[in-house]
């Protein structure tokens, strides 16, 4: 797994261009990539834990944060997005998914309660999984193709994206979740 001293300073340099995000996939094996994803995935439910829907649907005009359920219904839905990439840049069949993400910010819901949240993270944990599992085997490594917002991406640097992103979130979540609880 990927340390946050190792995973931070290395996201933060492919955010601002120091180095490009498949430069920065090429630091670490796919496979610590894949599981920092998931112990990332695990932080994210982990976090739902013991909040009220009052909690998850808290928002702050002093801090531009999304909410509790904005964060978690906006990567949900984005999940999509990298459910059709990886069967795309590999050689699998798999099925795509009709409704994905296609640009910034998309999906985020207000009010969706805790245990909806639970429920739709978990279900899309489980579809990603079974993504990466279909498909971590089945690409070439050497198959690259160019993505407006990302630059030159393979299979492994859009596993990192997805980690990525999940970072990202996360630590809105982890702040708006202090933020909910001391407002009450």
């Amino acid at each position: 797994m990927i340390t946050s001293e190792d995973l931070n300073p290395l996201l933060n340099s492919a955010f601002t261009k120091e180095i490009t995000w498949l430069d920065a996939s090429m630091r670490f094996p796919l496979d610590e990539i894949i599981e920092t994803f998931f112990d990332t995935r695990k932080r994210t439910e982990n976090a739902l834990a013991d909040l009220t829907d009052t909690q998850a649907a808290f928002s702050s005009n002093a801090h531009g944060i999304w909410s509790i359920s904005e964060t978690v219904t906006h990567l949900v839905y984005t999940q999509g997005f990298y459910h059709n990439t990886l069967p795309n840049i590999s050689t699998s069949l798999m099925p795509h998914i009709v409704e994905a993400a296609r640009g910034f910010g998309e999906g985020s819901r207000q009010n969706v309660s805790v245990k909806d949240l639970k429920v739709s993270l978990t279900s899309a944990t489980e579809r990603i999984r079974a993504v990466i599992e279909e498909t971590r085997s089945s690409h070439d490594p050497e198959k690259i193709e160019n993505n407006p917002a990302f630059g030159l991406c393979n299979y492994k640097t859009w596993v990192l994206l997805l980690l990525a992103h999940e970072v990202d979130h996360i630590r809105q979540l982890i702040a708006m979740r202090r933020l909910a609880r001391t407002s009450q």
